[in-house]
């Protein structure tokens, strides 16, 4: 088996498990994992990992001056040199860059996938706009989750032959579809499931419910994650007097959080566009898993959601910060039971046809037979 080296940082985020899909579902590759900081590996086992962590101290104090000064990880050319390193895949644009030293001391090529924030927020940044020139000018190909993002790689000065959409994948066997008459809800349930950031819309979320919360006395909002804006989100919680019909359930496992979405009447997901540029990039996986297991959507036509869940056919998408437009979305779906079941047999056949894991496992290691050629 060719060994495909995949570069992330840290190894792993727990939120990160469509990226840990991603190597875990190879079937033809070795996948060995660089990275300078280790996370969660009981969660995300890989036979082979390798970190900086496990480096001597003066030598990791070095590599750490190195990395500061020049941009570019250094060390990772001797390991991909002794694990027989075929193949490099960057995952964000900026380990694409960090790569570029070990890249050129193997003479491995290298494809870049990026997810979000690298061709959003990063790219207003002069000294980025200068490392993605390079890594542009070096790297053999760069992969986007959908056409917008694709887009956006070109806009920031990829030539687009080198860009290709490879559309990212949820396990449909862990995901059982059920039919929104079979979910047997004592009460309506209006789901979150994001971190709790600006690009994630979630004030929006809570005003769109507080507009419908009269109509539906018995509908509940439940907020799957945390983050840096809990605070603020709490305030807005107490300011519309939904205490009592909004429950914040921080973050859950990647089993219980798939609970909950089999068990809600509806997945709201009103992204937007932060002000620092920061955006989804590509579209968030729930959205995804949402379909898979037979929950309507309503959402935003922000970044790649609308080729993700087309706006009347999977889900019901309105411009970023349309909170009437939110809530009258709301109001169709949970005062309209056909249509919920419409959306969702929908929503399975999309996922089922763009996003089955096996299916882009095999697209994603036809990528990389190209590259070795």
């Amino acid at each position: 088996m060719p060994t495909v080296v995949h570069c992330a940082n840290p190894f792993l985020p727990a939120t990160t498990v469509w990226m840990y899909d991603q190597i875990r579902s190879l079937s033809r590759y070795r996948p060995v994992v660089l990275t300078q900081l280790k996370q969660n590996l009981d969660q995300f086992p890989v036979d082979h990992v390798i970190s900086a962590e496990n480096l001597p101290t003066l030598t990791r104090l070095f590599y750490r001056v190195l990395r500061k000064t020049r941009g570019t990880y250094a060390g990772y050319g001797k390991w991909i040199r002794e694990v027989n390193g075929q193949l490099i895949h960057a995952h964000f644009g900026q380990e694409g860059f960090r790569c570029l030293a070990a890249k050129r001391e193997t003479g491995v090529p290298m494809v870049t996938t990026f997810y979000g924030m690298d061709v959003s927020h990063l790219p207003r940044q002069k000294v980025w706009q200068k490392r993605f020139k390079r890594l542009f000018d070096e790297g053999e190909l760069f992969l986007a989750e959908g056409s917008y993002m694709a887009q956006q790689l070109v806009n920031i000065g990829c030539l687009p032959e080198r860009v290709r959409v490879q559309h990212l994948g949820v396990d449909l066997e862990k995901i059982p579809f059920v039919l929104p008459r079979e979910q047997m809800n004592e009460r309506p349930v209006v789901l979150t499931y994001a971190v709790f950031r600006e690009k994630k819309g979630l004030v929006y979320a809570i005003q769109a419910f507080a507009k419908i919360a009269n109509a539906y006395p018995l509908a509940q909002l439940r907020m799957i994650g945390d983050g840096p804006l809990r605070g603020e989100l709490e305030i807005e919680i107490n300011k519309l007097g939904l205490q009592d019909r909004v429950t914040l359930l921080g973050f859950l496992s990647h089993e219980a959080a798939l609970d909950e979405l089999r068990r809600a009447t509806v997945l709201l997901y009103p992204s937007v566009t932060a002000a620092n540029g920061d955006t989804e990039g590509g579209a968030p996986v729930a959205l995804i898993e949402a379909q898979a297991s037979g929950t309507p959507i309503v959402s935003s036509m922000h970044a790649d959601i609308p080729e993700v869940a087309p706006h009347e056919r999977c889900g019901l998408l309105f411009p970023e910060r349309d909170v009437m437009g939110l809530a009258t979305g709301l109001d169709a779906l949970l005062g309209n039971e056909a249509l919920r079941l419409q959306m969702a047999k929908a929503g399975r056949v999309h996922v089922e046809a763009e996003h089955n894991l096996k299916i882009q496992a095999e697209k994603l290691e036809k990528i990389y037979d190209g590259l070795l050629v």
